[in-house]
């Protein structure tokens, strides 16, 4: 079985492979928030190719468990109980290491 390399994907592949076919199903679930929380499909597949190329990661924030966003985390849109977030921390980790 060969492995896709999800960074050669654009549009609704790539959304497709991170909502369906990506292996970390929690994930999957995180990326499937995106359209909703900023409100248009076509701006939301933009974002995710921005986030992949970056390599940065979506993040969803639930202040009602405790949860709270971090100073790398900037705020993309609401979602049901929270809030959906970038966080350029992988982007700073991979950069600087």
């Amino acid at each position: 079985m060969s492995t896709i390399d999800y960074k050669l994907l654009k549009g609704e592949d790539l959304f497709t492979y991170f909502t369906q076919d990506h292996p970390d199903k929690e994930y999957a679930s995180v990326v499937a928030l995106l359209p909703n929380a900023v409100g248009d499909f076509q701006y939301a597949l933009k974002l995710l190719e921005m986030v992949v190329i970056c390599g940065a990661k979506l993040v969803a924030i639930y202040p009602g468990q405790g949860d709270e966003p971090t100073p790398t985390m900037k705020y993309l849109g609401e979602i049901m109980d929270g809030g959906l977030y970038v966080d350029h921390s992988p982007m700073l980790e991979t950069k600087q290491g």
